[in-house]
């Protein structure tokens, strides 16, 4: 009797820590057939995988209640697109894309996965547009700006947005420039 009311108290607290965050993954692929050069048919495939991912937080006033509020959180969304162009099974490409807002307009943040740096772009008229590429520093804890709009340090903070300290180069002065975790 003992070991059941402890597995059922152990299948309750690892059901609780799972709802802590919600996740919904989708993956779409599209395949395209070409023909090789000798001949042989072989499709292209251009895979493209969206997760969004949203943490559940509880209304702060009711922590002592049974039945608690849930406050309206962030999604943060993020695309894999990877692109095999070959006849070879392995894709060839991938780009992972994470979204955020900045001035109520969408910025995606185009991951390099070898070198841990990114390009931040918008779309302005169904052009896509550089805006900054970030590195990471040596430390591994900021990242260092420069482009078009933005040159100066940035960094992930505690609620995963990522903030830019630049030199606005009109008024001279400092700026912070937050990215919000985009919402859908």
């Amino acid at each position: 009797m003992k070991n059941l009311i402890l597995t059922v108290l152990s299948i309750g607290f690892i059901g609780i820590m799972n709802a802590q965050t919600e996740v919904i993954k989708t993956t779409e692929v599209k395949k395209q057939p070409q023909v090789s050069e000798n001949g042989v048919v072989y499709n292209t495939k251009v895979k493209v995988v969206t997760e969004k991912t949203k943490r559940t937080k509880f209304d702060p006033s009711q922590k002592h209640e049974l039945n608690q509020d849930v406050v309206a959180t962030p999604v943060a969304v993020t695309k894999t697109v990877m692109v095999d162009n070959d006849i070879d099974p392995f894709y060839d490409e991938k780009t992972k894309v994470a979204y955020y807002r900045f001035n109520n307009k969408k910025y995606g943040f185009h991951v390099d996965d070898n070198r841990k740096d990114f390009t931040i772009s918008y779309n302005d008229k169904n052009k896509e547009i550089s805006s900054a590429r970030a590195f990471l520093s040596k430390n591994g804890n900021y990242y260092i700006v420069r482009g078009r709009d933005f040159n100066g340090i940035g960094y992930f903070n505690t609620g995963r947005n990522f903030v830019i300290e630049y030199l606005d180069e009109r008024s001279n002065l400092l700026k912070v420039a937050v990215f919000d975790t985009y919402r859908m």
